[in-house]
């Protein structure tokens, strides 16, 4: 048993090291939209087609995310197993009308445009959401290495990004297509895995959870739209131009997510990122529009678009946590998040350049710079506000059943108390059992792993709800079913 069971995760480690990277790649054609999105001119893969081809990629995007995500929960059935398939090819064949049309072999202007950015912007968006499903079904009982291949995925995508960036004409094109076979090669090496399609019924808690993911995520994408129209403006923005900042905050965005995973065992809890990232993007955005000074400039305009891609992480490894395995939920929960951050960038860019566009730079700087502090602090508030009328809704019903609480089931409490400290699918039933009195052979055999992985799960536990040893759990599951 103790063979198999090493053998079964050796394989889960191989399949999401293919996923992280095949995933990568996808992000690493879609980095580019964003930043020519940004331009809102010709750059990077928008070649052709006039000043908003960047737009039209990054819209046909967020439109498709978030039809995604209403099919999913309409008709409550997954894509077609080769819809991933399909999706890459729909790039393939976007770059392969782009580098035909610079090597003038066709046409420009608006339908190839549009026939174009239709191709790549949907194939992207169901490329992503395609590939972290792939990534979540390997890892979703691993808590460790899940936001490890995410971190992954974003430093391959940081390094095909900058080439995409800096290379011209036909060498990028090339490129894009090279790197978008080696993206369905990997999808053939990934393992096929069987999941039980569940009905899509997420509770309270995950809505809310959900809410404030999408919310910080969304706050931080303004931001990027809004303030990338400051670095294109300023005069200082070409000592390091955009293309080199935004790789530089990428990779760095990556690398830094990548040693919080290393360092600690479990995910970290939404409010954290955002806690710590406040007060740095509040003090870029100081700077951008009032700080002469080049190498501060392009430092604090790094750091907003670093807490853009960390914010972008983290609400990948918060949905991947919230799906608990169910490939439907994955979609919808994930389709609304990237589809209404991705929305949020283009209308910071519309915000952005449309208050550049007038009036002198400095007053513009200092207005844009003082309505992305603005909505920067509302989110806080906002999600206070949500969590409370949350609790002010289930107040009536507590008051008119004051039995409820006594007669809940202990299965009940302990699910709940699993999704309040985000543990897994596989640690929850862990949990379950360890508070049946089963031991950690019993688990072992009952689960089909081995102790050893027992024990691991049952360290994440412990980390997770802050509990130093079985007695100190229990003793907190107890306390937190008396407080429902």
């Amino acid at each position: 048993m103790n063979t198999a069971s090493q053998t079964n995760e050796r394989g889960n480690r191989r399949a999401l090291f293919i996923g992280g990277v095949g995933y990568g790649i996808v992000c690493g054609l879609t980095f580019p939209l964003m930043i020519s999105n940004t331009f809102l001119r010709e750059m990077s893969l928008s070649h052709g087609a006039g000043d908003s081809f960047g737009a039209l990629f990054f819209l046909a995007y967020a439109a498709a995310m978030l039809v995604l995500a209403l099919w999913h929960l309409i008709s409550h059935r997954p894509l077609p197993s080769s819809s991933l398939a399909v999706a890459l090819g729909a790039v393939f064949l976007g770059n392969v009308l782009m580098l035909l049309h610079n090597l003038s072999v066709i046409e420009g202007g608006w339908p190839y445009a549009i026939v174009t950015g239709l191709s790549i912007g949907f194939g992207l968006a169901t490329a992503e959401l395609g590939w972290m499903e792939k990534l979540v079904s390997a890892g979703k009982d691993d808590t460790v290495l899940l936001p490890r291949m995410v971190s992954l995925a974003y430093l391959v995508g940081g390094v095909a990004a900058a080439f995409i960036f800096f290379a011209i004409g036909p060498v990028e094109l090339t490129f894009a297509l090279l790197i978008i076979l080696l993206s369905g090669m990997l999808l053939m090496r990934m393992p096929k895995a069987i999941a039980p399609i569940q009905n899509i019924a997420p509770s309270r808690s995950d809505n809310i959870t959900l809410v404030k993911a999408i919310s910080y995520l969304a706050v931080f994408s303004f931001v990027f739209g809004a303030a990338s129209q400051m670095v294109e403006t300023s005069s200082h923005s070409g000592i390091i131009t955009i293309e080199f900042q935004a790789t530089i905050s990428i990779i760095g965005a990556a690398l830094i997510f990548l040693a919080a995973s290393l360092s600690r065992k479990h995910i970290v809890p939404i409010s954290d990122p955002y806690g710590l990232l406040f007060p740095i993007v509040a003090g870029a955005l100081v700077a951008l529009p009032f700080i002469a000074t080049p190498w501060v400039h392009g430092i604090a305009s790094i750091l907003i678009f670093a807490a853009f891609y960390l914010s972008g992480m983290n609400v990948r490894i918060i949905v991947s946590q919230l799906s608990r395995g169910d490939h439907l939920l994955l979609w919808v929960y994930l389709g609304c998040a990237l589809g209404i951050g991705s929305l949020l960038v283009i209308v910071g860019v519309a915000f952005g350049a449309t208050v550049l566009s007038h009036g002198s730079p400095e007053t513009a700087l200092a207005l844009v710079s003082l309505i992305s502090l603005f909505i920067l602090a509302l989110n806080p508030i906002l999600a206070h506000r949500i969590e409370k009328r949350a609790s002010l809704v289930a107040s009536p019903n507590d008051s008119a059943t004051p039995d409820t609480s006594s007669t809940q089931a202990p299965e009940d409490s302990v699910e709940s108390f699993a999704r309040k400290h985000s543990l897994t699918a596989r640690e929850s039933e862990v949990l379950l059992l360890l508070c049946q009195g089963r031991t950690r052979t019993y688990i072992a055999d009952e689960l089909g792993l081995s102790p050893n992985t027992i024990k691991g799960y049952i360290r994440s536990i412990y980390q997770k709800s802050g509990s130093v040893d079985k007695q100190d759990l229990l003793d907190r599951i107890e306390l937190f079913r008396n407080r429902q």
